[in-house]
């Protein structure tokens, strides 16, 4: 196809996709006076609305969220396991924020354009969910990205691409899980094309709103609508295995305690 087909093509497709987001033909999705229930965007002034939490949160782990939805029968919300913390011990949770990428062959006009705009229009306590489409893995993230968000207190990042400069970002303690690390630049190998809309994110859709919480077992997204109730039922799940735990060390027999508890 040559370019000028190609590009009436993606026109488009973009129009079909800013109809079905709510977003008439012609109109921006990423308009101001866009509401976030229309466009998943707040204003850049705030912070996320899952701080509110931070107490119980921190105090969480994403088998928790994971066994409270699979309770509430909504069973496969943990992203595929080849996306990991570059370090055990990084663990992160926050309100997503959404970036789709493809595949370029060449230098965009504007490159990074929709990364920079993204992290410069991102709140404190939110974290970058990344989906990249692309045959060959080039770093979607590196150092220089890592200083930006630590400077506009983001709680992490995801990516079902590559990362680079992990000394640095190690350094910075700053929570990046990924699917492996590569030297390659994403410049004229991959491009931003779409924000905040939802994506598909280690095998998993996340939506702009959405609770990402990913620590060394892996990483879990709970919608929106279900964070309030989860968040609720896990810190008591929580709770109760602190005294499940101390009842077993101290020599309680398993199955008593678990027909006393109903907590393994």
């Amino acid at each position: 196809m040559d370019r000028k087909r190609h590009n009436q093509t993606r026109r488009q497709v973009l129009a079909g996709s800013a109809s079905l987001l709510g977003a008439g033909i012609g109109q921006s999705l990423l308009s101001p006076q866009r509401s976030f229930a229309q466009t998943g965007r707040r204003a850049a002034t705030g912070q996320s609305r899952y701080l509110k939490y931070k107490d119980k949160l921190d105090r969480c782990f994403s088998a928790v969220l994971q066994d409270v939805m699979d309770g509430m029968n909504v069973r496969v919300q943990c992203m595929d396991p080849s996306l990991k913390p570059l370090v055990p011990g990084m663990k992160a949770w926050g309100e997503a924020v959404t970036i789709y990428l493809e595949e370029v062959t060449e230098v965009p006009e504007k490159p990074f354009q929709m990364e920079m705009e993204l992290l410069d229009d991102s709140l404190p306590g939110q974290m970058i969910v990344a989906q990249c489409n692309a045959r060959g893995m080039s770093a979607f993230w590196g150092g220089l990205l890592t200083n930006a968000a630590v400077g506009h207190k983001l709680s992490g990042v995801i990516i079902d691409g590559g990362a680079r400069d992990y000394q640095e970002i190690v350094e910075l303690g700053f929570p990046v899980f990924c699917k492996g690390l590569t030297p390659y630049d994403s410049l004229g190998r991959m491009d931003g094309r779409e924000r905040d809309l939802p994506v598909e994110c280690g095998g998993v859709r996340v939506c702009p709103g959405d609770l990402i919480y990913g620590d060394v077992d892996g990483i879990v997204v709970v919608p929106q609508d279900m964070v309030d109730e989860v968040v609720a039922k896990a810190w008591e799940k929580v709770k109760g295995e602190s005294t499940v735990r101390e009842e077993l060390r101290a020599g309680k027999g398993v199955v008593d305690t678990f027909k006393k508890y109903g907590i393994l």
